[in-house]
């Protein structure tokens, strides 16, 4: 059975769309910029064969080549004038390239009204190798990022040359060979006599101006073309980076941008775990409409992913209505440890301006319960080949899990391995690390559910709020929060 056509066509999205509308929205403010960098170049170079024109040609006839050098260089200052104005049509700047290439001619084929003496013969105009001033009218169209604009402008300067060129065959004594092989063909002295003859137009080198011309601008044109692909690349390349990093962290996208491999193979490495877990979940969960559990957990992962970003951490996972990052990964850091502990100090910063808003809004605030452990872990890609997840595993990872656990046992906020409080000694030096510290006390030694030994712990109560708060600001200041 065959498929309708409308049906085998593929449909742009609407997040396809509003993408593709503000790219080509993008393209149309580079071009309003480059149409004003073409007047500024196209001002410059008008400025400079004005003064060379003063400094070659002091003569009075000199002002017509000078009014129309001024209107070459007006014609753009008017366009922009009607696009401020919203007069501006499509097709203006064509009819304005076409009037470039009208002047040009006119003023390199055409007598000078204001000579004093009489003109020479037509075809004598182009023994003068002027033709060159096409290329400065072609030039700057490269500005308007715009293919079509950049082969019409060529095009029309072809053809007002061309169309002098004619010109200058209809006018009397003018003599010119049509066949380029004709030419060639006449002995060398004929040759050099009818290239001084002031009345001879060697076509050969028009039609060979023509068509350098011409492959100039198709060059020109596929350079522009090829410019726009590279920037509809380019932004295509960072829209995926950017819906890449809505599933991974802004270190782990910048590591998977950057290199071939860029999360090495599997090995051990210390680093700081972090688990944070909403208190109480489960209960909420089981009388709350679907669609309140949903926003709640997506404010609070929203709330929490930014601060783990903000102090340079990896978000590893979500579980359920916990939170899993680490500090140190991919790469080792100097003060992992410590990003890990102003992070957990963020987050409580954070979840108590969240309960005011709630609050506000009459909803039951919410309490959140923290453990971080500093320890040797497993570092490398977990699963099949159809899907691969970047994690740590080890002890570290499981003292972490366990420690924010145990917040509910203490009536804790946050709860720290000594193990992460001696390694943040050791990264700031005994002075910043008290400011980072204040508050948490020592928690004694504590057996860990599913673990042989105890672990020395630091907690900070549910009711340090306010130290909590004052030591999160004072933390601004510490060298490692400016990494």
């Amino acid at each position: 059975m065959r498929l309708p056509r409308p049906l085998l066509r593929r449909r742009r999205s609407g997040p396809d769309r509003r993408y593709t509308a503000r790219l080509r929205a993008a393209f149309a403010r580079e071009r309003e910029t480059g149409g004003r960098l073409l007047a500024v170049a196209r001002a410059a170079a008008a400025l400079i064969v004005v003064a060379w024109l003063v400094v070659s040609r002091p003569q009075l006839d000199v002002v017509y080549y000078l009014a129309l050098l001024a209107t070459f260089a007006g014609l753009p200052l008017g366009l922009m004038w009607l696009s401020r104005r919203g007069r501006r049509k499509p097709w203006t700047k064509y009819a304005l390239s076409a009037l470039d290439a009208a002047l040009l001619t006119a003023a390199l084929v055409l007598p000078n009204p204001l000579a004093a003496e009489p003109p020479g013969p037509p075809a004598l105009t182009f023994h003068f190798g002027n033709f060159p001033y096409y290329f400065v009218l072609l030039a700057p169209t490269v500005l308007s990022l715009s293919p079509g604009y950049v082969l019409w402008t060529g095009f029309v300067g072809a053809a007002a040359w061309a169309g002098g060129v004619a010109w200058a065959l209809a006018q009397p004594h003018t003599k010119a060979l049509l066949d380029p092989a004709a030419f060639i063909a006449l002995p060398r002295d004929e040759r050099i006599a009818r290239l001084l003859d002031p009345d001879f137009i060697d076509l050969t080198a028009r039609y060979q101006e023509i068509v350098l011309l011409l492959a100039v601008t198709a060059v020109l044109a596929i350079a522009v073309a090829r410019s726009r692909r590279l920037v509809r690349r380019q932004a295509a390349a960072e829209r995926e980076r950017g819906n890449l990093a809505r599933y991974f962290s802004p270190n782990v996208v910048d590591a998977l941008a950057r290199l071939d491999d860029p999360l090495g193979k599997v090995r051990r490495q210390r680093v700081a775990v972090m688990f944070a877990d909403i208190v109480g979940f489960s209960g909420f969960a089981e009388h709350a409409a679907p669609e309140e559990v949903i926003r709640l957990l997506r404010e609070h992962y929203d709330r929490l992913a930014e601060v783990v970003f903000a102090h340079g951490g990896t978000l590893d996972k979500y579980i359920g209505d916990a939170l899993m990052a680490t500090f140190g990964t991919p790469e080792p850091g100097t003060d992992d440890a410590a990003r890990a502990l102003a992070c957990a100090r963020s987050m409580i910063r954070s979840l108590d301006d969240w309960n005011e808003e709630r609050a506000r809004r009459g909803e039951m605030p919410v309490r959140m319960g923290i453990g971080i452990h500093y320890g040797a872990v497993v570092l490398g890609n977990v699963g099949s080949e159809r899907r691969l997840e970047f994690t740590v595993i080890g002890d570290a990872v499981n003292i972490a899990c366990r420690l924010e656990a145990l917040t509910r046992d203490r009536g804790a906020r946050l709860i720290v391995s000594e193990r992460l409080v001696e390694a943040v000694r050791e990264e700031l030096g005994a002075g910043p690390a008290s400011v980072l510290l204040d508050g948490l006390v020592q928690g004694g030694s504590m057996p860990l559910r599913g673990r042989d030994g105890e672990v020395r712990i630091w907690t900070l109560g549910e009711s340090d709020s306010a130290v909590a708060e004052a030591v999160e600001t004072r933390t601004e200041e510490l060298p490692m929060a400016a990494d």
